[in-house]
C-alpha cells in the first residue's frame, strides 16, 4: 500500500507541476504577445506623431494649405492630409498603419492584422491682434523699466529694451531681438512666461471691416445720428448701456448703445473723446485721433469676474489713442479696452512735462505701430513725469475680441487631437 501510495502521490504531483508549467508558458507567451502588441502599437503611434510634425513644419515654413504626402517610417507608413477649411483655416489628417502577425486573428480570417492610428490638427491664419496683450512694429527706443509688471504675451516687431528689473508673466517675443539679453549680465527682467526672438509679424492697416460694418449699422439714418459721424464725437458711457454723446460741441444727448450701434460699431472721421463705465460690446473707429478724458471700465470687471461680457475696442487707423492731460487723469487712469493704433501710437499727452500722474492700470490689450510713451524716469527708474505701469491682460481674449476688431494674418494652432 505505502509503494501505490507513493506512486500515486508523486504522479499526482507531477501532475500538478506540469499543469502549472503549461500555465506558466502560456502566461509567458501572453505577456510577450502582449509587450509586442504594445511595442507596435507605440511605433505607429510616433509614426503618427513623426507624419504630423512633418505636415506642420511644411505648414509653418512653406504656408502649405493642400498637399497630400505619404511619410515612411519602418515599418509603419503614414498618409497625410492638409486641406483648407473655409476662408482661414488648415486642417492636418494623419493615418499611420502597419502589418502584424496576431495568430487568433490569422486563425480567424487566415491574414495578418492592420495596427493604425489618427492624428489631426488645424491652423488658423488670421488672429484678432488683441489676442497679443502688448503688439508693437517699434519700440521706439522706450523701454520697459522696474515697477512695470505685464500679464499676457507681448511682441516687438523690432529691438524689445528693458531697464532694470520689469516683470513680465506672458511669452516675450521679438523680432530683432531682447536688449540687454535675457539672462545675461545687465538684465535682470522677470520673463515667467519665456522669451524668443525671430518672430515676424505686422500689424494690420485695411479697416475696411470696420467701415463696412459701420456703414450697415446705420442702416441709411443721416450722419451724426446713429452709426456714422463726419464732426468730433465726445462719449460719456453709463453702468446702464446707455451713453451720453456730443456731436461737434453740440448739446449732449443720452442713447442707447445697442440702438445707434446695432452692430456693434462706431465709425467717426474725426476726433472721438470717451470716458465712463461700458455695460455692452463696442468698437469705435477713426482715422483721427481718440483721446481718453477718464477712467474707462466695464460694468463687470473682468478681472473680478470673468463671466464679464463686456468689451470695447479703441481703434485709431492714421492717429493716436491718447491719454489726455487733466485734473482727473493725473491722478492715475484707470483703462479697460483693446487699443490699436497700426500707423500711430498709444500715449500720455504731455508725457515728459505733465507731472507725475501715478498709475496707469489697463485690462485689455494695446497695439500700435511705434510704442508711444506714457512718461519719462530717472536713476534707479523712478518716474520724473507721467505714469509707472500695471498691465493685465484680459485672459478672455483668448476666445473673444470687440466687434470686427482688426485681423493680423499670423498662423496659430488652434487644435491638435491624437
Amino acid at each position: 500500500m505505502f509503494g501505490k501510495g507513493a506512486l500515486i502521490w508523486v504522479a499526482g504531483f507531477a501532475m500538478i507541476f506540469s499543469l502549472y508549467s503549461q500555465k506558466l508558458n502560456r502566461l509567458a507567451v501572453s505577456a510577450g504577445d502582449n509587450f509586442n502588441d504594445l511595442y507596435m502599437r507605440t511605433l505607429v503611434h510616433e509614426a503618427a506623431m513623426t507624419a504630423m510634425n512633418f505636415a506642420v513644419n511644411d505648414i509653418w515654413a512653406n504656408e502649405t494649405d493642400s498637399t497630400d504626402m505619404t511619410i515612411y517610417s519602418p515599418p509603419c507608413t503614414s498618409l497625410v492630409t492638409i486641406r483648407p477649411m473655409g476662408l482661414d483655416t488648415v486642417v492636418v489628417r494623419v493615418r499611420a498603419r502597419t502589418q502584424v502577425f496576431n495568430d487568433q486573428f490569422y486563425a480567424d480570417s487566415s491574414r495578418t492584422m492592420t495596427l493604425e492610428d489618427s492624428m489631426f490638427a488645424y491652423f488658423a491664419y488670421t488672429t484678432p491682434v488683441s489676442r497679443y496683450f502688448w503688439y508693437t512694429n517699434s519700440d521706439a527706443g522706450v523701454y520697459w523699466i522696474s515697477g512695470d509688471t505685464v500679464w499676457g504675451p507681448i511682441h516687438c516687431n523690432h529691438i524689445l529694451r528693458t531697464n532694470g528689473a520689469p516683470v513680465f508673466y506672458g511669452k516675450v517675443t521679438a523680432r530683432l531681438g531682447i536688449s540687454p539679453n535675457p539672462g545675461k549680465a545687465g538684465n535682470n527682467s522677470k520673463f515667467y512666461g519665456g522669451w524668443e526672438v525671430g518672430v515676424d509679424a505686422s500689424l494690420p492697416t485695411d479697416m475696411s471691416q470696420l467701415i463696412t460694418a459701420a456703414a450697415t449699422g446705420n442702416g441709411g439714418a443721416p450722419v451724426n445720428t446713429k452709426s456714422i459721424y463726419d464732426q468730433p464725437l465726445e462719449i460719456e458711457f453709463l453702468a446702464n448701456g446707455d451713453m451720453v454723446r456730443s456731436v461737434g460741441g453740440g448739446a449732449p444727448d443720452t442713447v442707447s448703445i445697442a440702438t445707434v450701434a446695432p452692430n456693434g460699431v462706431i465709425h467717426c472721421s474725426e476726433d472721438i473723446r470717451v470716458k465712463g463705465v461700458l455695460n455692452g460690446q463696442l468698437t469705435l473707429y477713426t482715422p483721427a485721433n481718440i483721446y481718453i478724458d477718464d477712467d474707462v471700465t466695464y460694468a463687470v470687471n473682468p478681472v473680478v469676474d470673468a463671466s464679464s461680457d463686456d468689451i470695447l475696442g479703441l481703434v485709431s487707423g492714421s492717429g493716436d489713442v491718447i491719454l489726455t492731460e487733466n485734473s482727473t487723469n493725473n491722478n492715475n487712469v484707470v483703462l479697460h479696452a483693446t487699443v490699436i493704433a497700426p500707423n500711430g501710437s498709444f500715449m500720455a499727452e504731455n508725457y515728459n512735462t505733465r507731472p507725475v500722474s501715478g498709475t496707469l492700470s489697463l485690462v485689455g490689450s494695446i497695439a500700435q505701430g511705434e510704442r508711444g510713451p506714457v512718461g519719462t524716469f530717472g536713476t534707479g527708474s523712478s518716474i520724473n513725469h507721467g505714469f509707472s505701469k500695471r498691465y493685465y491682460y484680459d485672459p478672455r481674449l483668448q476666445s473673444m475680441s470687440a466687434p470686427y476688431f482688426p485681423y493680423i494674418r499670423i498662423l496659430r494652432l488652434v487644435t491638435w487631437w491624437e
